[in-house]
């Protein structure tokens, strides 16, 4: 399960942990932000991928996406999704 904090103890976190895998920043009991490690960041700012927002997707894309052939080898991964 990932790991989630109140953003008033992101400070303290800091020091007390190096951050190895995503941590979700809650603000009022909401997500806020992601901390994720600098070498997963530096990697995906050298891959240009820009997070968007569901809404910004067009109708076209939202179908693609929900009618994409899932390849075989990734069936391994079906037990990570909450069904």
């Amino acid at each position: 399960m990932p790991e989630t904090i109140d953003f008033v103890d992101v400070y303290e976190y800091l020091l007390k942990h190096d951050v190895e895998h995503p941590v979700t920043v809650l603000k009022h009991g909401q997500p806020h932000a992601v901390m994720v490690p600098y070498d997963i960041f530096t990697a995906l700012q050298k891959m240009n991928q820009k997070a968007m927002h569901i809404s910004e997707l067009s109708q076209e894309d939202l179908d693609t996406i929900l009618n994409a052939e899932i390849p075989a080898e990734c069936r391994a991964f079906d037990g990570e999704v909450k069904k």
